[in-house]
């Protein structure tokens, strides 16, 4: 099975409770997680409420599997970090 991997992206949240922070998800699929983590740094650039973007990627059932996310830090700047869920 050829992998591709998907973009979601999340506001801030507010309080604890918060559940409802997507604020962008992607139809277009990436080759590599390179690419979708250049696209995903792109998106930072757009959406200034943007806070987090996650890149995945779906399993047979279709159940998102988390490969990597960039958040912004406190200072704003970009990081990175690999992720499994």
């Amino acid at each position: 099975m050829i992998n591709r991997f998907f973009l979601e992206g999340h506001k801030p949240k507010q309080s604890f409770e918060d559940e409802n922070t997507l604020i962008l998800e992607t139809e277009e699929a990436f080759p590599t997680v390179e690419e979708a983590a250049a696209k995903a740094r792109e998106y930072f650039g757009k959406e200034k409420d943007l806070g987090l973007m996650v890149i995945y990627t779906l399993d047979a059932d279709g159940t998102k599997e988390g490969v990597r996310f960039i958040f912004k830090n406190d200072e704003g700047d970009l990081e990175e970090s690999d992720l499994y869920w």
